[in-house]
C-alpha cells in the first residue's frame, strides 16, 4: 500500500491519496476500497445520482439501513443514515481537497 495523505474524514469514512500512484483509498468501518482518479471521479457521480433518492430498510439490528449495491452481486454495502451522510460529505469534500492538494504539489 502506498503512503497517503488523508483528503478527509468523517465519522467512520476516511478517504486518503497517494500523488505517486494518484491511487484514493476509502477507509469505511471493515472495508477498504482503492480507486484510481478516473473510477473515483466516476464513483462519485455514481453517488450523487443516488443521493435524496436512498431509502432505508430495517434491519436485524433494528437500525435503518440504505443499501449500496456494487457491480459484484454478491457485495453489498449498508449504512445508517449517519454512515451515508458521513460517507457522502466525505467523498465531495475529498474530491475537492485532492484539487487543492495537486495545485500546492
Amino acid at each position: 500500500m502506498c503512503q497517503s495523505v488523508i483528503l478527509s474524514s468523517k465519522g467512520n469514512t476516511t478517504i486518503s491519496y497517494c500523488s505517486k500512484c494518484r491511487n484514493h483509498y476509502i477507509w469505511q468501518n471493515s472495508f477498504l476500497l482503492t480507486f484510481n482518479p478516473t473510477q473515483y471521479t466516476s464513483f462519485l457521480h455514481e453517488i450523487k445520482g443516488k443521493m435524496g433518492e436512498e431509502e432505508f430498510y430495517s434491519f436485524p439490528d433494528g437500525l435503518p439501513r440504505t443499501i449500496l449495491t456494487t457491480p459484484v452481486y454478491e457485495i453489498v454495502f449498508t449504512f445508517t443514515e449517519e454512515e451515508w451522510q458521513d460517507f457522502t460529505s466525505t467523498l465531495h469534500e475529498a474530491y475537492y481537497m485532492r484539487e487543492v492538494y495537486q495545485l500546492i504539489h
